[in-house]
């Protein structure tokens, strides 16, 4: 078996096994969706990093750089800003009642940030990057789509999981053009903290 496909592997069982050990607990209710997230993200951010170093490669190679940053940041927000303004349009978002309580916003802040940068990380760095080296971009794109996609399934409708694919596609496209994904986590945050608490329609 090749490095390549190998590292693969990897990634997809670095995605799925606490997924099915989490679900489960949830159904059980020994985890909460808060609680869960911040298990199911800090395993995904260590373990990714981890077997990123395991494999002998540096944490350039899922994206952890500088170089690239701005552009990776710049075409990120830009996709943040145009959701947010065709959104607005659509639905008329205003500013959510929770944001009067600061100890609410910091505890957001953080929360929605820890998944933005464990989705990336997972998604874009581990998974898109290793299905890339070993079949080709248009595969390592694919697969990192359709399981961000899938991974949305408990909070989305159909429509709700397409436009999500849609945006995370969009954000695998950024990372693998300008090899950092350090924008696109930042960029991510921003709007998982801008939809997911500070605006609603």
């Amino acid at each position: 078996m090749s490095k390549a496909r190998l590292e693969s592997l990897e990634a997809i069982l670095v995605f799925s096994v606490p997924l099915l050990f989490a679900i489960p607990l949830y159904v059980k209710g020994f985890l909460t969706e808060a609680s869960g997230n911040y298990v199911l993200y800090t395993i995904y951010i260590t373990c990714s990093i981890l077997l990123t170093r395991y494999n002998g490669r540096s944490l350039v190679d899922i994206g952890l750089t500088r170089r690239g940053l701005i552009p990776s940041l710049g075409n990120s927000v830009i996709l943040v800003v145009a959701f947010s303004v065709s959104r607005f349009i659509v639905t008329g978002l205003k500013l959510s009642p929770d944001v009067s309580s600061w100890e609410t916003v910091t505890y957001n802040l953080f929360y929605w940030s820890l998944s933005g940068f464990g989705q990336e990380i997972l998604f874009r760095g581990l998974i898109m990057f290793s299905f890339n080296r070993w079949k080709g971009w248009k595969v390592g794109l694919l697969v990192s789509t359709v399981l961000f996609g899938l991974i949305h399934l408990y909070y989305y409708s159909m429509s709700g999981i397409f436009l999500v694919s849609i945006i995370g596609g969009l954000w695998g496209w950024i990372a693998l053009k300008t090899r950092n994904i350090v924008g696109t986590a930042i960029a991510h945050s921003l709007f998982n903290f801008l939809f997911s608490f500070m605006l609603v329609s």
